[in-house]
């Protein structure tokens, strides 16, 4: 942009500052010698001359407080939207890679830890934006809770360990995008600690149907590793994109 460009664009905010202020003395210097920059910067003033004197009719008795509520309800309304997703997000996630999985865990007592898993998962889901950095806590608590309650000592099972990593993180990512979907049907964006929430819960989600789906999940060093890991990553990654980056000085 050049400089005429941009001294013609700005305007009706250079007749706005200060007569010393720094833009609007150089934009008067260069005006001085361009007849269509002065001309800009007259229209400017003869605007800045009619707002000064333009007094806003009063609003109606009650507009603001109607305003007020219309935006809280629309709040609430997206917030509902939101927790939808990311609950429907955690139950789509974890039927389909239970439904996909190579095999199945016939133990009751595995249907019942996945099927807990699962609940808090979806309870972490619910709770939407509300205290993020406990949900997530708790997401990993729960998932570490699990692996001490199910796995025996046992293999490692590294090759077997990174498809359950991905699993987890891709369970991350259905219910991240499941919210970000819920999140285009509204009015207003997502707060960041919903994004890191949900990718918690997804995480969450992905270890329930590894407790049902993978081969070594009563192995402790795997479980540990790479299903509690999963849920490690998944929050830790969530939690360091919603930390406000420092403003370079």
């Amino acid at each position: 942009m050049t400089d005429c460009e941009r001294i013609r664009a700005e305007a009706p905010g250079l007749a706005a500052l200060h007569p010393q202020a720094p833009e609007r003395v150089a934009a008067m210097a260069h005006a001085s010698g361009c007849a269509g920059c002065a001309r800009a910067l007259r229209e400017g003033e003869r605007l800045q001359v009619l707002l000064s004197g333009w007094v806003p009719a009063p609003l109606p008795a009650g507009a603001l407080e109607r305003a007020s509520r219309e935006v809280r309800e629309q709040l609430r309304r997206d917030a509902r939207r939101r927790r939808i997703g990311a609950v429907a997000g955690v139950c789509g996630s974890v039927l389909v890679f239970v439904a996909f999985g190579r095999g199945r865990s016939p133990s009751v007592s595995d249907w019942a830890l996945a099927a807990a898993l699962w609940a808090l998962a979806v309870a972490l889901a619910a709770t939407a934006s509300r205290k993020p950095m406990h949900t997530t806590a708790l997401a990993v608590a729960g998932a570490a809770g699990a692996a001490i309650l199910s796995a025996t000592p046992g293999p490692f099972a590294a090759p077997l360990g990174l498809e359950c990593l991905a699993t987890e993180v891709a369970s991350a990512a259905i219910v991240v995008g499941a919210v970000w979907l819920a999140h285009r049907a509204g009015t207003t964006s997502p707060v960041r600690s919903a994004i890191a929430v949900a990718a918690a819960a997804g995480a969450l989600a992905g270890d329930a149907a590894l407790q049902l789906t993978c081969a070594a999940h009563t192995a402790l060093p795997h479980v540990l590793t790479f299903h509690v890991g999963g849920v490690v990553l998944a929050a830790a990654a969530s939690v360091a994109w919603r930390t406000p980056r420092p403003v370079p000085a």
